[in-house]
């Protein structure tokens, strides 16, 4: 599924200097760092775009690229809970496929010290990706054991399936993720999230950057919001959501 969003990000995409995957990652290739995001419509975004200098990821003639996300949680939703209470040893679990090549990751993001993110992952199984196998819960304990001290919580269940376009754009000191056509899913409920908007996620090494320095200045805010936790909440799977409450009016689906 495409929407506008997507359509204007692939169009501002088309017509910036190319990167390799291998250029990304030597030069933004962050697994620790600081994500700061934003639910910026259109008018915006193109504002954004036009004041930075910009390059694109390209793999294979594509620069926009299909997503989707399995989150898993407890059955009582232990991690979602963490998040909500803004814990300071708090995580997500979850696989991520790349839906044009199937390529498939386990992958730990845990919140470390000053608003830190670290992500670690490894290979996993593209027909087991709605589930955890035993390598796979093996390796989710040794990193949150080396984290903080405790493995992974028992059970783990698919709690949410994030699927959405992503374009990722760089400059000199950040990588700027910018995510479209967001469909969260869970069993047989699902809802999408409004096409006339992107969600923006920059992620640099430092809190200060050409970036956010340019969303400063054409006064563009910050928001809280996690794809899983507010995908919760607008599915009514989870209450006591409030502080995603407004970046779900954003999204236009609260």
């Amino acid at each position: 599924m495409s929407g506008r969003g997507t359509a204007t990000v692939a169009a501002v995409a088309k017509r910036l200097p190319s990167l390799s995957l291998a250029e990304v990652v030597a030069t933004s290739g962050l697994m620790s760092r600081t994500d700061r995001k934003y639910v910026l419509p259109l008018n915006d975004f193109l504002a954004v775009a036009d004041v930075l200098s910009l390059r694109c990821l390209e793999i294979g003639a594509q620069r926009v690229f299909g997503y989707s996300s399995t989150y898993f949680d407890t059955p009582d939703l232990a991690i979602f809970r963490a998040h909500r209470q803004d814990r300071r040893r708090r995580f997500k679990i979850r696989t991520r496929t790349y839906t044009d090549s199937a390529d498939t990751y386990c992958e730990l993001k845990v919140s470390g010290r000053r608003d830190e993110t670290v992500k670690v992952r490894r290979p996993h199984p593209a027909e087991a990706a709605h589930g955890l196998t035993a390598s796979a819960l093996t390796f989710l304990d040794d990193a949150l054991t080396a984290a903080y001290g405790r493995p992974a919580p028992r059970p783990l269940i698919p709690a949410l399936v994030t699927d959405y376009r992503r374009t990722t754009l760089v400059t000199a000191d950040t990588r700027i993720t910018c995510d479209t056509s967001l469909v969260w899913r869970s069993g047989p409920r699902s809802l999408a999230a409004g096409d006339d908007l992107v969600l923006l996620e920059v992620k640099s090494a430092s809190d200060r950057n050409s970036v956010t320095e340019a969303l400063a200045k054409l006064r563009i805010r910050e928001q809280s919001v996690s794809k899983y936790c507010a995908g919760l909440v607008a599915l009514g799977l989870a209450t006591g959501g409030n502080r995603w409450r407004p970046a779900l009016r954003r999204l236009g689906v609260a």
